[in-house]
């Protein structure tokens, strides 16, 4: 399915931007990242642009969780994989505790002479936005992860105190100052993820954090997102440039 088909679809739809769904489906398809795994999906935009860019390449699967209350969205993940037609390309799983329980059935579903095999090739994590379930669900996730294949953190920056949805609320008001007011995120990459041994290639684009297991397509791969990022520079100044002239041809006119 091509990006901009699936951007006109979902392109509106919270919480992730066409110009992030094209660096997503660009990487997948750039890697030829064939099983992926998602942490949070929310309404399922992330999910429909990862789906859409298996779809493209006419191969691979995608494992997406989140917990029930994800089913009260509007619009939420099933209505928006049968709009795209992405449904056989994604698996949405919807946990009564969290995600954390989910990794570990597919740690036990995956073993072999009581070692877990790695399965996925990417994992994008944009779930609960906190230093317990996310900092656990990393290790668990290693176990997971393929040698060679990378793992992606949205929100590094996000705290409890600045969400517009949270802040006010008596659960955040009543937590510590320092709890509420750090970047979870941030500190699940900065303590865990770029001092674990068994990555490599640490790469932050604003609010998001890149890194690869260490394997044998470390250059490939990581040429493969220099690229992506290349590209949507050279996209966005031209069309800073573009605006540019329209406003001075306008004040012209």
């Amino acid at each position: 399915m091509k990006f901009e088909e699936v951007a006109r679809i979902v392109g509106k739809v919270p919480l992730m931007s066409p110009e992030e769904g094209r660096i997503l489906y660009d990487f997948i398809i750039s890697t030829k990242s064939q099983q992926i795994l998602e942490l949070g999906f929310a309404h399922g935009t992330s999910s429909c642009y990862m789906g859409a860019a298996l779809h493209e390449q006419g191969t691979g699967h995608l494992i997406t969780i989140d917990n029930d209350s994800a089913k009260e969205r509007e619009p939420e993940i099933e209505s928006l994989l049968e709009a795209t037609g992405l449904s056989s390309y994604v698996t949405p799983i919807y946990s009564q505790t969290s995600y954390s329980w989910e990794l570990r059935a597919l740690l036990e579903q995956h073993q072999a002479d009581g070692m877990t095999q790695p399965i996925f090739d990417f994992c994008f994590i944009d779930g609960a936005h906190a230093w317990e379930p996310d900092g656990f669900a990393f290790f668990l996730v290693e176990k997971l992860l393929k040698p060679g294949g990378w793992i992606l953190f949205d929100d590094l920056d996000w705290t409890y105190a600045s969400s517009p949805g949270l802040r006010g609320s008596e659960f955040v008001r009543a937590m510590p100052v320092d709890y509420k007011t750090t970047a979870h995120i941030e500190r699940v990459w900065s303590l865990l993820v770029t001092q674990h041994s068994n990555f490599h290639n640490f790469r932050r684009e604003g609010r998001w954090g890149w890194a690869e297991k260490k394997g044998e397509t470390s250059t490939q791969s990581r040429a493969a997102l220099d690229s992506i990022y290349l590209k949507q520079s050279i996209s966005a100044d031209g069309a800073r440039l573009l605006k540019k002239i329209v406003k001075r041809i306008v004040r012209r006119s």
